[in-house]
């Protein structure tokens, strides 16, 4: 490992890097739940399955929009790499920007399952849709994970 890359972490980790972990173990919980609600049959139970999908996809928008404020905050992990990373600006731009759009898609999702008639959902295709946002969730996860650590060589933890 570069030296210098070796003096820009301290021996203990930052708080900015224990409030990513967090941040990601906890929308990572919701994306677990979310799954596991949307997995769940449809048939026979539409307004309850409807009801658990909505509610575990407003907890998901709730923690990414914490997320991407955390990630935008002069004292995050990833203002913390633009500092001592210059190098790895762009990507760290990028990064947020996808954070914004992502929970932008999950928002207009949620918002648009709730307007709708329950007689107007079709349960495969909003497992379909949920399963892409899971997708781009856990890419823009291991964006993230490598950027933190190619900038300090730390690994952000189990799950990723």
């Amino acid at each position: 490992m570069d030296d210098t890359l070796s003096r820009t972490m301290p021996a203990e980790e930052s708080p900015a890097l224990e409030e990513n972990r967090s941040d990601r173990e906890r929308s990572l919980h919701a994306l677990h739940e979310l799954e596991l609600r949307a997995g769940s049959p449809a048939p026979g139970r539409e307004a309850q399955w409807l009801g658990q999908v909505l509610h575990s996809l407003g907890a998901l928008e709730e923690l990414l929009a914490v997320q991407y404020e955390n990630s935008a905050d002069g004292e995050s992990m990833l203002s913390e790499i633009q500092r001592a990373q210059p190098r790895l600006h762009n990507r760290v731009v990028q990064l947020r920007r996808d954070s914004r759009d992502l929970h932008e898609a999950v928002r207009r999702l949620h918002r648009e399952l709730e307007a709708a008639p329950l007689d107007d959902i079709h349960f495969a295709d909003v497992r379909q849709r949920l399963d892409r946002l899971a997708t781009e969730l856990r890419y823009q996860r291991s964006r993230e994970a490598d950027l933190v650590y190619e900038a300090f060589n730390v690994d952000l933890g189990v799950g990723d």
